[in-house]
């Protein structure tokens, strides 16, 4: 299933030289202490992967130097107790592709991606487990994306989409 994932986007990977000085400028303020950092460029901007005291993380650039978001990608046993309660109640059955901390220009949060067969679910949490936002990422062409909710309602959590495309 993580094949799907590559599929909604584009990826090269860049040498050095390739990337632009805006953005080596950004992330060298951003993460002094960070080295080497692999770069890909992908149809929402250019990525620097990298690795710090918290793990391995991403951070995501626009070509204009804009820092967009830092993904690190964490464990259950490092999710806040929330977080994992409203796994353990809300994903019992779903195939969780990611689950990790989100840092943005506005604060940080967490993030939990699931996959079904005909799209990618995010789902965007505080550190207690309230949910924030849901979107999806359909994977086929010519399929009309759900709208983004705020406080989704129970009716839509991803154990009862799961249920509904099992026929259970």
């Amino acid at each position: 299933m993580i094949l799907l994932t590559g599929l909604a986007f584009s990826v090269a990977a860049l040498a050095n030289n390739q990337i632009p000085t805006a953005v080596q400028q950004r992330f060298a303020q951003l993460y002094p202490e960070a080295e080497a950092p692999f770069w890909e460029m992908r149809s929402d901007g250019i990525v620097a992967i990298f690795q710090d005291e918290e793990g391995l993380k991403k951070a995501f650039f626009q070509e204009d130097g804009r820092w967009v978001e830092t993904r690190i990608r964490m464990g259950r046993g490092q999710l806040p107790s929330g977080v994992n309660n409203f796994i353990r109640e809300n994903y019992q059955e779903a195939d969780i592709s990611f689950c990790g901390k989100v840092y943005t220009e506005s604060g940080a949060w967490y993030r939990i991606e699931s996959e079904l067969p005909d799209r990618i679910v995010l789902k965007t949490l505080t550190g207690e487990g309230v949910l924030i936002e849901s979107r999806s990422i359909y994977l086929s062409l010519g399929v009309e994306p759900a709208p983004v909710l705020k406080a989704a309602p129970t009716e839509l959590l991803p154990r009862k989409q799961i249920q509904m495309i099992k026929g259970k």
